[in-house]
C-alpha cells in the first residue's frame, strides 16, 4: 500500500516541478515524473496482487460531518484495471509529446509555455489515480472536479477562439455532470451519513433510483452519452496526445468507471436503474456510429467511435447489474481493451497530421507507402477497435454481446441485436476510411510530408501497439479476480 500512496502523490509533486522548469526541461521532468508513477502503480499491483485492500484516514477538517473516514485508498482488481491503463497511458501520451509539441509539426502551430501544459497532464493523472483509489463517492468527487478543470484547461490550450469555446462547452456540459454527483452525494448524507460505495443498497427503493440516475446523469456527462455528448467532438480542437489521453484513455473513463463501482459495490441494483442505463447506452451507440458516415476529420470520427465504445462499456454493466456476470465482465474487460487501442489511434492519426499537416480523409490517401509504422499502428487499432478476432475488442464485445442473450430478456435480447447492428456499421466505415487513406497512390499531402519523425512518437507508438495487442492478457485476470474467478 506503500506504493499506491506514492503512485497518488508523485503526479502531484511533478506537475509542480514541470511548471517551474519551462522550455524542453520541463516535458523531460514530466517524462522522469510519469515514468515514476507507472513504475510505483506496478508495484503497488504487485504488492496487493489480486485481492481487495482498503485504507482509512481520519480527516479533522471534515469531523462535522459525523461519518465515516472521509479519506482513504481502495485498491482491487478494478481499481488495478484503471491504474494500468491511466499511468501507462499516460507516461506514453506525455513521452510523444516531447516530439509533437514542436515547431516541426505542420498541423498545430509551436506550442508554448511547456511547463503549463506538462504540469495539466501531471495534474490529470494524479487526478484519474485519485478517482480511482478512492474508498468512498466524496473522495471521488473531489478529484472528480479536477479533471474537469484540467480538460477545460487542456482543450483551450492553443488560446484561439474555437478552442477556448470548445475548451468551455466541455466544462459546462461536464460539469452539469458534477453538480447532478453533488446532489446525489446530498442524498446519501441525509439520508445515511454514509458515502460508502454500498450505500445504495441501504437507501429506499425511490430514493436508490433517484441517487443513482443522479450518479449515472453525471458518468454520462463525463463520458459522452446521450444528450450531453457533443462536446467530445468538438474537443478535437486540443492538441493531439490531449485527445488521445483525455477523451479516449483517462477523463471519459472517469465516468464509466463510476458505474462500474457502483455496480459492483450494491446488489440491488436492477429493474429500472439497469434499463436506463442500457437504454441511454444503446441509444449513443447508434446515433454515434450513424455520425461516424459524415466525418472527414479523423479525429472526430475517433471521437464518436468512443463515444460510441463508452456506449458499450455502460451497456455492458447495464447487463450485469440485470443478473449476467458475463456482460459485466465484458463492460469492465472492454475498459482496458479499448483504452490502450483507441490511444494508439489518436497518436496515429496525431503522427500521420505531424507530417502531413492533414487530418482529413478526403485528403489523405497512400499513407502506406510513405509512413509504415503509421499504416501498421492505425490498422491495429481499427480492427481493435470494431472487434476483429483475435485483436483486443473482439474478446470483450463478444462477452457483451453473449451477455445480452444470455439473460433470456427480450429487451436485452433487442438491445443485443442493436449492438451487433453497430459493430457492423462501425466496420464497414472503418475499412472504408482504412482503404482511402493508407492505400492506393500517394496524394499530395502525402508526397510532400516530413519525413523526419521525432523518436519519442515513434517508439511511443510502437509501445502502445504492443500493449494494444497483448491487452487482454493484462487485464482478464484482473478482470476474473473482480468477478470471483469466474
Amino acid at each position: 500500500m506503500n506504493f499506491l500512496i506514492l503512485a497518488l502523490i508523485t503526479p502531484f509533486i511533478g506537475c509542480g516541478l514541470a511548471y517551474i522548469f519551462r522550455g524542453r526541461l520541463s516535458g523531460i521532468i514530466a517524462s522522469i515524473i510519469a515514468l515514476i508513477t507507472v513504475i510505483f502503480s506496478i508495484f503497488s499491483l504487485y504488492e496487493i496482487s489480486f485481492s481487495k485492500i482498503m485504507i482509512s484516514y481520519d480527516v479533522s477538517l471534515f469531523k462535522w460531518l459525523n461519518t465515516e473516514s472521509i479519506f482513504g485508498l481502495l485498491c482491487d482488481p478494478l481499481t488495478s484495471i484503471m491504474l494500468i491503463l491511466i499511468t501507462i497511458v499516460g507516461f506514453f501520451v506525455i513521452f510523444y509529446s516531447l516530439g509533437y509539441m514542436s515547431p516541426l509539426n505542420a498541423d498545430h502551430a509551436f506550442y508554448q509555455p511547456y511547463g503549463s501544459y506538462y504540469f495539466l497532464m501531471l495534474l490529470f493523472i494524479g487526478a484519474m489515480i485519485g478517482i480511482v483509489t478512492a474508498n468512498n463517492f466524496l473522495q471521488v468527487f473531489f478529484f472528480w472536479e479536477i479533471t474537469t478543470l484540467c480538460s477545460w484547461a487542456l482543450i483551450s490550450y492553443t488560446k484561439d477562439k474555437k478552442a477556448s469555446f470548445s475548451g468551455l462547452k466541455a466544462f459546462i456540459m461536464t460539469h452539469i455532470g458534477g453538480l447532478c454527483f453533488l446532489v446525489a452525494l446530498a442524498i446519501m448524507y441525509t439520508q445515511l451519513q454514509s458515502f460508502d460505495f454500498s450505500c445504495l443498497d441501504l437507501l429506499s427503493t425511490n430514493s436508490k433510483f433517484i441517487v443513482f440516475t443522479l450518479l449515472f446523469f453525471a458518468a454520462s456527462a463525463k463520458s459522452a452519452q446521450i444528450p450531453l455528448f457533443t462536446w467530445l467532438p468538438d474537443a478535437m480542437v486540443a492538441p493531439t496526445p490531449v485527445s488521445a489521453y483525455l477523451h479516449a484513455a483517462a477523463m471519459v473513463k472517469a465516468g464509466v468507471y463510476l458505474m462500474a463501482r457502483t455496480y459492483i459495490s450494491n446488489a440491488t441494483l436492477s429493474g429500472n436503474p439497469a434499463f436506463l442505463m442500457g437504454t441511454i447506452a444503446i441509444l449513443t451507440m447508434i446515433v454515434s456510429v450513424i455520425l461516424y458516415y459524415f466525418q472527414d476529420d479523423l479525429k472526430k470520427l475517433l471521437a464518436y467511435s468512443t463515444i460510441g465504445h463508452l456506449g458499450y462499456i455502460l451497456f455492458g454493466v447495464s447487463l450485469g447489474m440485470l443478473g449476467s456476470k458475463t456482460g459485466g465482465m465484458g463492460g469492465v474487460f472492454h475498459i482496458i481493451n479499448h483504452g490502450f487501442a483507441k490511444g494508439l489511434l489518436f497518436l496515429s492519426v496525431g503522427a500521420i497530421a505531424y507530417a502531413t499537416g492533414s487530418k482529413s480523409i478526403k485528403e489523405l490517401k497512400g499513407v502506406s507507402k510513405k509512413f509504415p509504422l503509421f499504416t501498421t499502428c492505425f490498422l491495429a487499432g481499427m480492427f481493435a477497435i470494431v472487434g476483429v478476432p483475435p485483436f483486443s475488442g473482439f474478446w470483450s464485445k463478444f462477452m457483451i454481446f453473449t451477455g445480452a442473450f444470455e439473460l433470456k430478456n427480450s429487451i436485452t435480447n433487442t438491445f443485443g441485436l442493436l449492438a451487433i447492428f453497430e459493430s457492423i456499421l462501425a466496420f464497414c466505415w472503418y475499412i472504408f476510411v482504412g482503404h482511402r487513406v493508407f492505400f492506393g497512390e500517394a496524394s499530395e499531402k502525402v508526397i510532400k510530408a516530413n519525413n523526419n519523425i521525432p523518436f519519442s512518437m515513434n517508439f511511443s507508438l510502437i509501445c502502445l501497439l504492443i500493449l494494444s495487442v497483448i491487452s487482454p492478457l493484462i487485464g482478464y485476470p484482473f478482470v476474473k479476480a473482480l468477478f470471483g474467478g469466474y
